[in-house]
């Protein structure tokens, strides 16, 4: 793959193929581990969105005395992990995998292979449910793999709420079962994305923190005497966890925010954590959790993550242009973005340089892909056409996806460019991680 793609044009390339820019995704990473650094929270990166050693490297960071501590989502991307876990565990670096599902029983084999390579505690998982918790329970004990219990704080994925009168059952359970392997307690705001401005981000990470708290505010007594390290309080999703770039400024509910993990850290361990964040797309944009300005600014160009498509056909004919591209809803994902009526934006580069890029919160002028079908996309052209600048066929454009997640997953490797350098050719390749 180096052979075939480094030093390589991009409008010389076959398509569809995804595009990651190096520099901002690396920007992107380190402005996180910035914000957790100042606010004096631990930080645990998800794997999940992009599948790969070197994204994840970035994400935690190079710094031998900082944790690398990662979340999965599959067994694949946890197993691919392990020979960084070790590298960092040979060197003194503190690290850890949390596989962020609670698991089906059938998976405890390979949790407890994974958890005998590395040092004791060094694999954890989520529960919210006793009798999944039995199932898992033996198996857990003697691997020792830490525990946390999953809280639902209003997205309704998994996890238990505090309110259930079945909750304090769990925490007796799990605690009295691991002891010192109890982590503490993990929730994933995922409605955040439903979110569209700071106030809405803001509102979701503390939110989340007091329904951490309150459920950390159910040990007893006599069962925090079994444990040998501070509870954890892990929160975040993107929206959220960026959401603490704000709180470093004068930013919506920034002072609430400071008192309340400032009342948390004197017993707790405050952990964010996050996956889409060093790639980005059009659903981060549109909530809007950060200023479009400043340090902290997130806009299109924040983005890291965009799809190579030719231009197979146009229609100048139709109610409005429209143009055939090479990649549909298996290149580009079939999620929808709320802030405007297509499945990616294209960018003003390559093929497209020199028009209007869509707006979608200003006059929604330019060229989006309007629909798409299993491998093919319709560009369609928003706005008066007197300022259009057809596109050719043959030609090469961006495009930046709805959900990077998704826009990654049909893909085998990511082609990097490096904007800092050029942002057209290819320097290196990264192979994702495939399977469950």
């Amino acid at each position: 793959l180096q052979l075939q793609y480094v030093g390589k044009k991009l409008v010389d390339l076959p398509t569809p193929a995804v595009v990651l820019d190096r520099a901002k995704v690396r920007k992107n990473c380190e402005a996180m581990l910035d914000v957790c650094g100042k606010l004096g929270v631990g930080f645990r990166a998800h794997v999940k969105s992009h599948k790969t050693l070197e994204l994840s490297k970035l994400q935690v960071g190079p710094a031998l005395d900082k944790p690398a501590n990662f979340i999965v989502s599959t067994l694949v991307e946890a197993e691919n992990l392990l020979p960084f876990l070790l590298e960092c565990q040979a060197n003194g670096r503190e690290s850890s995998v949390l596989y962020g599902v609670p698991p089906a029983p059938t998976i405890l084999p390979r949790l407890t292979h994974l958890a005998s390579k590395l040092r004791p505690g060094s694999v954890n998982i989520l529960v919210d449910n006793i009798e999944s918790f039995n199932k898992l329970k033996d198996g857990l004990v003697v691997a020792k793999i830490g525990v946390f219990i999953k809280i639902d704080t209003g997205y309704q994925r998994a996890g238990i709420t505090t309110s259930s009168q079945k909750f304090p059952r769990l925490i007796r359970k799990v605690v009295g079962t691991v002891g010192e392997e109890f982590r503490g307690f993990y929730s994933h705001f995922g409605h955040s994305y439903a979110g569209s401005s700071e106030k809405d981000a803001a509102h979701g990470l503390i939110s989340e923190l007091e329904g951490l708290e309150e459920a950390a505010g159910e040990i007893e007594e006599n069962y925090l005497k079994l444990l040998k390290r501070r509870v954890v309080l892990t929160v975040g999703a993107t929206p959220t966890a960026t959401a603490a770039m704000n709180m470093l400024s004068g930013s919506p509910r920034a002072a609430e925010f400071k008192t309340l993990l400032n009342r948390l850290k004197e017993t707790y361990a405050v952990e964010l954590h996050a996956g889409v964040y060093p790639l980005l797309d059009m659903q981060q944009v549109a909530t809007h959790a950060r200023p479009a300005s400043g340090r902290a600014a997130l806009t299109k160009d924040s983005v890291g993550i965009k799809v190579l498509l030719e231009i197979s056909s146009v229609y100048d004919e139709r109610e409005k242009p429209e143009a055939l591209a090479s990649a549909g809803s298996l290149a580009l994902g079939r999620e929808p973005c709320k802030s405007y009526p297509g499945w990616g934006i294209v960018t003003n580069e390559l093929g497209n340089d020199g028009n209007i890029v869509y707006d979608e919160r200003g006059d929604r002028t330019g060229w989006i892909v309007g629909r798409i079908s299993q491998e093919h996309g319709i560009l369609t052209w928003e706005g008066p056409e007197h300022d259009m600048k057809p596109l050719d066929i043959g030609s090469k454009v961006l495009v930046w996806p709805n959900h990077a997640c998704v826009a990654g997953a049909g893909f085998g490797w990511y082609l990097i460019v490096d904007s800092e350098k050029d942002s057209h050719t290819v320097v290196d390749v990264w192979v994702r991680w495939r399977g469950w």
